[in-house]
């Protein structure tokens, strides 16, 4: 279990004061002392004079530089191409708030005022979070079969992102490896490559859920793998895993002795299959699960985000994850001080009602899609979404002319004819399918599948005229 007493480390100026007390008076010469002062350096050598130069001495650093986005990469040929006679309808990006019928509550909204408004949150709050914004997060993430989270089990961030960006970087031993999900959201391949982590791959299986393969993940970890990251309910499938499944894959990084990285910044957000955390299915495995306000509570540009330490046998605390989840924390300070001091009321005072009406929003636009892409020439459905807010479309292979099963030149071709955005599969290394957000209302969702339908209408093959798969 994680320890409740977290050991604070030493900042470094703290270090050097210390240092500076016990080393007691200097044993330099006076002329010595001169010289270290003259350069602004105690006991180093003395700096030479800077050459002449005829150029800026700037350079980037190599991993900033390295830095790659599939999304952006893929996009960045496609955007600005949109049929400049039609509306524009994106179905490519996953902001619940894009609509209004998708808003945080106006319970969370006060909540935010008066914590403005209070006076009382201007200033710096700990590095790992408000006390009472942890507290509350602590009483709400903890599950049966485990012994409840505290305080010091919660590190508040800058979002779901930064949230991974820690996990990934308090595990990135040198020469690490990571388990992660194909198809899969590509901000976990690029945590990975910027914290030196290699990226291997487990596969998903399109025509069962979506489920893990899990042949395939005892077949790609090794000695150098460092946790097993699980992705539910799942962006890019709506998948969610049943209980009885997920805990099959707990079983699996049990035997391997690998901790998750739980991403479940769509907790409960499901309409089928009911949700089951990480953590709750098997308390022999250590659990880092990350979550945010940005999805279940609609507020992604809020930017407040947290981590929950669910450890097991004390692996995760003796391994030091903890603290150096807290250092990284220290080097950002935490998010806004007030909307951490509105989460106790969010969490407390946000009735189910609310929830179940967004939830009842979200499923009839997933049947919309289903349905609507079911009808369509050279368009299928693998499996149903379940959750989250996004399904995956295939493309069958030769049905459309001019696409084979090209997802990025469906998408492209869509957008410069129809005016419809939607990602291309190749964004999750999923070839073959495209991804289609949900969160927009039914209106506004049978309009794009009108375009859609034409657009494959027209590029029908000759033997697929007329069907609907």
């Amino acid at each position: 279990m994680a320890s409740n007493n977290v050991t604070k480390p030493v900042a470094p100026i703290e270090r050097i004061f210390e240092a500076e007390a016990a080393a007691g008076p200097s044993l330099k010469r006076p002329d010595e002392e001169a010289k270290s002062e003259q350069h602004g350096v105690s006991g180093g050598p003395v700096a030479s004079k800077p050459r002449c130069v005829k150029e800026w001495r700037v350079k980037c650093g190599e991993r900033a530089v390295g830095i790659r986005n599939p999304i952006r990469e893929i996009m960045d040929s496609v955007v600005g191409k949109e049929n400049p006679s039609k509306q524009m309808i994106s179905l490519a990006q996953g902001d619940p708030t894009a609509f209004k019928h998708l808003r945080p509550s106006n319970i969370m909204v006060e909540a935010v005022n008066a914590a403005f408004n209070a006076g009382g949150f201007h200033g710096y709050q700990p590095s790992q979070g408000l006390p009472a914004c942890r507290n509350a997060l602590a009483e709400f993430f903890s599950v049966a079969g485990r012994k409840p989270l505290t305080p010091n089990d919660v590190f508040m961030t800058l979002g779901c992102s930064e949230a991974l960006g820690h996990c990934v970087a308090a595990l990135a031993a040198k020469g690490a490896n990571m388990l992660l999900p194909r198809p899969a959201f590509s901000l976990y391949e690029v945590l990975c490559a910027y914290h030196g982590v290699e990226c291997r791959y487990y596969e998903l299986l399109p025509d069962q859920g979506w489920e893990v393969d899990l042949d395939s993940l005892a077949a790609v970890a090794d000695d150098n793998t460092c946790a097993v990251l699980i992705n539910n309910p799942s962006n890019p499938c709506g998948a969610v895993y049943s209980r009885a499944h997920l805990a099959q894959v707990l079983a699996a990084c049990a035997d391997l002795k690998l901790p998750v990285i739980a991403d479940e910044v769509y907790s409960g957000m499901t309409f089928g299959e009911p949700y089951a955390a990480c953590a709750a299915v098997a308390s022999n495995v250590p659990v880092i699960s990350v979550c945010a306000l940005s999805k279940k509570w609609l507020a992604p540009g809020w930017r407040l985000g947290w981590i929950t330490v669910h450890d097991a046998e004390g692996a995760l605390a003796s391994a030091g994850v903890p603290d150096t989840l807290l250092k990284l924390c220290q080097v950002s300070l935490g998010p806004s001080a007030p909307l951490q001091a509105a989460m106790p009321t969010i969490l407390n005072n946000t009735g189910p009602e609310w929830y179940q009406e967004k939830l009842q929003a979200l499923q009839r636009q997933a049947k919309v899609c289903v349905e609507r892409a079911r009808g369509i020439p050279g368009l299928s459905i693998a499996s149903e979404p379940q959750g989250a807010m996004y399904v995956m479309v295939r493309i069958t292979p030769n049905a459309l002319l001019g696409i084979g099963d090209d997802d990025v030149t469906f998408a492209r071709e869509l957008l410069r004819e129809e005016s419809v955005a939607v990602l291309p599969g190749q964004c999750f290394m999923l070839p073959g399918y495209f991804r289609v957000v949900f969160a927009p209302p039914v209106d506004v969702l049978d309009q794009a599948w009108d375009r859609i339908e034409a657009f494959c209408q027209r590029r029908a093959a000759p033997d697929m005229m007329g069907k609907s798969i």
